[in-house]
């Protein structure tokens, strides 16, 4: 196959992959890959059709293959649309026997009732069902959120943000267990997640993320830490780091990595003393020595 046989086919399977991936779950997606990967082949087939295999595809043979593909890129929009539209069915067939966990996403198929990942219970409607209209009855393509004909919101947009909301309220709910010595988040996000990362039950020390916030929803608590009794210490005090003696234990919220990862804001918080102590007082400066002062009292005879 030549050079330009190979564009042209991961070509197709992005325009396939994504076609599906942006309109199916992850695990209807998987159930559909074998139909992407026979009707990428054969497609690609359907553009170009077999050529003798070459031994070196020089910078003029690339040149005049892409000329000539001219006629078959022509043809691309109209096979991709129909290629889209064949394994959107496949989805909606494939989703007519599977459920999706709302806990941890894994899927299931329509007769059972616990997830098998987590144990967690599963919806009562499978994927297809979350797809039909209750305010017109439409079926529509699985994935999307409204309804194609009223634009009412699907049952399975809903119980996804449903499913989402409930996570972050038990992310919230585990801080009282496991963070009683800080302020709770209040300032929104999505996305919550409590990650113990300490290496001893001795040390605890847990990471906070959340997506959708900024600068200004970590400013604001910042200043509910402040509120509370947190601040700056030791020998070298930082806005970013501050810190709380509580039963003769010092707690450290450390707000200085809160921007290292794009996605979400990052806060980590564990029990430490800060360099110096948190009780540090930088020592006053010495006073230079007089003449008096170095050499005592100088008695001249």
């Amino acid at each position: 196959m030549g050079l330009f046989d190979n564009v042209i086919k991961e070509g197709l399977s992005r325009a396939a992959n994504n076609a599906v991936s942006n309109t199916v779950k992850k695990k209807i997606t998987e159930v559909v890959q074998p139909a992407i990967n026979n009707a990428v082949n054969k497609a690609a087939d359907t553009i170009l059709p077999p050529k003798a295999e070459e031994p070196h595809v020089s910078q003029s043979s690339i040149d005049q293959q892409a000329a000539q593909a001219e006629g078959p890129q022509a043809k691309l929009g109209g096979l991709f649309s129909g290629l889209t539209g064949g394994l959107q069915n496949i989805a909606n067939e494939a989703a007519k026997n599977m459920k999706i966990c709302a806990a941890c996403g894994e899927g299931a198929n329509a007769e059972t009732k616990f997830c098998p990942k987590c144990g967690a219970e599963l919806p009562a409607q499978t994927v297809a069902e979350g797809a039909v209209c209750q305010s017109c009855g439409k079926q529509n393509d699985i994935g999307v959120k409204f309804c194609a004909d009223c634009g009412a919101k699907l049952p399975s947009a809903i119980a996804e943000e449903n499913a989402a909301k409930a996570k972050d309220e038990e992310v919230l709910t585990r801080w009282d267990a496991l963070l009683p010595q800080y302020p709770k988040w209040c300032f929104g996000g999505h996305d919550l997640g409590l990650e113990n990362f300490s290496e001893n039950d001795s040390s605890p020390a847990y990471g906070f993320f959340a997506g959708g916030v900024g600068s200004a929803e970590v400013e604001q608590y910042r200043q509910l830490l402040k509120q509370n009794g947190f601040r700056p210490a030791g020998q070298y005090p930082d806005e970013s780091q501050l810190f709380k003696r509580i039963d003769n234990v010092v707690y450290n919220a450390d707000i200085e990595h809160a921007f290292e990862v794009s996605e979400h804001i990052s806060l980590y918080f564990t029990a430490r003393e800060p360099t110096g102590g948190f009780d540090y007082v930088k020592p006053e400066p010495k006073k230079p020595l007089g003449l008096k002062g170095l050499f005592g009292n100088i008695i001249i005879y």
